[in-house]
């Protein structure tokens, strides 16, 4: 499966658990602050949806990465993002490890 691929059917099937992640990311955020989720594609495609364990405060979401620009750009992504609308994905997937942030509009 490509990168792509992998990616999109991972974010579809957290799509259709949205009410589930916004409840998440509403009580993450609040007891640890800004942060997001640090999630594997292929667990999701496995049916795990992420939980409590899955979410990562801003500096831990940082240790993770070695790449200055990555790093940089999920810092503007954490720092900017609005907890009451919105949460921060962070989804690896099983391909080279390719990495992507997302910004995630809760409901």
């Amino acid at each position: 499966m490509s990168v792509t691929n992998e990616r999109d059917q991972a974010l579809s099937i957290l799509d259709l658990n949205l009410n589930k992640l916004s409840k998440l990311y509403k009580e993450c955020y609040l007891s640890m602050g800004k942060g997001g989720l640090l999630v594997y594609a292929q667990d999701v495609l496995e049916k795990k949806i992420p939980n409590e364990d899955n979410y990562r405060t801003k500096e831990e979401l940082l240790e993770v990465f070695d790449s200055p620009s990555s790093q940089t750009n999920l810092v503007e992504m954490v720092d900017n993002y609005d907890p009451k609308k919105q949460g921060i994905l962070t989804l690896i997937t099983s391909y080279s490890n390719a990495t992507f942030f997302v910004t995630v509009n809760l409901k």
